[in-house]
């Protein structure tokens, strides 16, 4: 990386930064661009030229996360399906979701109707790129890549919904992890098996 593109990095991350610590402390429907803007001592034009809204401030690892579930599939290994690289990979995150840490950005999301607005636009488009992978890998129908890419956001919004929900209850730690580990393995199971064992004596009913 060059110079140029470190302090580009730099300014990107301090800016996140100093946005995170002004959200939780006041909310963030009470914070301006223009506050934040001054606390990176930096102009708010600055700010709007690496996010274009105040909600992608507070999403700023998403560009990261939409990647990574990219690679996972690129570079899954010989014989390993599309799911089982996802299930990877989601389940290689469990312990940043059960974090002391991340009950603070819980709690931001929870205040504030404009970053759950924004969070279905980011599943959204994960689902859209998801679906351009998935056929682009597998050569299948764009309808059949849509359908599995919804299916598999799905799983990816309830894993950070029962994070959020168990980092709001205050409940983090090994003990999180196993919860959350656990209900992404049944979720996957799901997918793997098929939706018909929903109906199959008993598995309506379990609780884990």
């Amino acid at each position: 990386m060059g110079l140029r593109e470190s302090k580009k990095l730099h300014t990107r991350q301090q800016l996140a930064v100093e946005a995170m610590r002004l959200f939780a402390t006041r909310g963030f429907d009470h914070v301006t661009v223009a506050e934040i803007a001054a606390a990176a001592g930096v102009s708010e034009k600055t700010v709007f030229n690496y996010f274009p809204t105040k909600e992608d401030l507070f999403f700023d690892e998403v560009p990261q996360r939409q990647a990574a579930l990219v690679e996972a599939i690129e570079t899954r290994g010989p014989g390993e399906s599309i799911l089982g690289a996802l299930r990877r990979l989601q389940l290689g995150e469990c312990p940043r979701l059960c974090s002391p840490g991340f009950a603070t950005f819980a709690r931001i999301i929870e205040e504030s109707p404009a970053l759950q607005a924004k969070e279905l636009e980011v599943m959204a488009r994960f689902a859209q790129v998801l679906a351009e992978e998935i056929q682009r890998e597998l050569a299948v129908d764009e309808r059949d890549a849509r359908i599995a890419a919804g299916l598999l956001i799905s799983v990816h919004r309830q894993l950070f919904r029962g994070a959020r929900r168990q980092a709001l209850a205050g409940k983090h730690g090994p003990a999180a992890i196993r919860r959350l580990r656990g209900d992404l393995e049944r979720a996957y199971d799901l997918l793997e098996r098929g939706l018909g064992q929903l109906e199959e004596p008993g598995m309506a009913r379990q609780t884990g």
